[in-house]
């Protein structure tokens, strides 16, 4: 454990920004989840909501350094793509 003032501080925030990342990253797992629920059920406005509701919350989290910006990247790529594999699956 900390043992001088600025290290239990130091200590005190990294707590603190590590609850709020971790608040962010659940709700950006929720939101991916419910969009591709949605797709499944064959709900794809609904889906296109969640997904914009998520790449909303990842651009922040990018911004605010919770992901790195090719996680980022990645994370939208694959939710997009995985959505568009279940409209053209339903299409078909």
């Amino acid at each position: 454990m900390a043992r001088n003032r600025s290290a239990m501080k130091y200590h005190r925030q990294s707590e603190e920004a590590r609850l709020v990342n971790r608040s962010r990253k659940s709700m950006i797992r929720t939101f991916t989840k419910k969009a591709v629920a949605a797709a499944e059920a064959g709900d794809f406005d609904a889906a296109g909501k969640y997904s914009k509701v998520v790449s909303r919350l990842v651009d922040k989290a990018t911004k605010d350094a919770t992901l790195h910006k090719n996680t980022a990247a990645r994370k939208k790529s694959r939710l997009a793509k995985h959505l568009n594999g279940l409209r053209a699956e339903a299409q078909a």
